[in-house]
């Protein structure tokens, strides 16, 4: 399964499955397949919003996602499974 995974700033480093429905919620906010959407544009801000889509379903946070969100953390990447593309 693909996974984000987030650093925080103590460097503590938090792993997250993308779930079919953390998958299905990015693709409704921003109409546009996620696999298309983070190949295509490559932008940060996409990655920082699903890590805040997997925190929220996984009861992490209650933030709104924006930068008060996104300044609690020091880094951010993919981790894609190859076998699923």
């Amino acid at each position: 399964m693909h996974q984000i995974k987030i650093t925080k700033k103590d460097g503590q480093e938090l792993v997250y499955d993308l779930t079919p429905s953390v998958r299905v919620a990015f693709e409704a906010h921003f109409k546009a397949g996620w696999r298309k959407r983070l190949v295509e544009f490559q932008m940060d801000s996409d990655l920082w919003y699903l890590a805040w889509l997997c925190e929220s379903k996984a009861g992490k946070t209650n933030a709104e996602f924006g930068d008060a969100y996104i300044d609690q953390f020091e880094d951010i990447d993919i981790i894609l499974d190859a076998k699923n593309g």
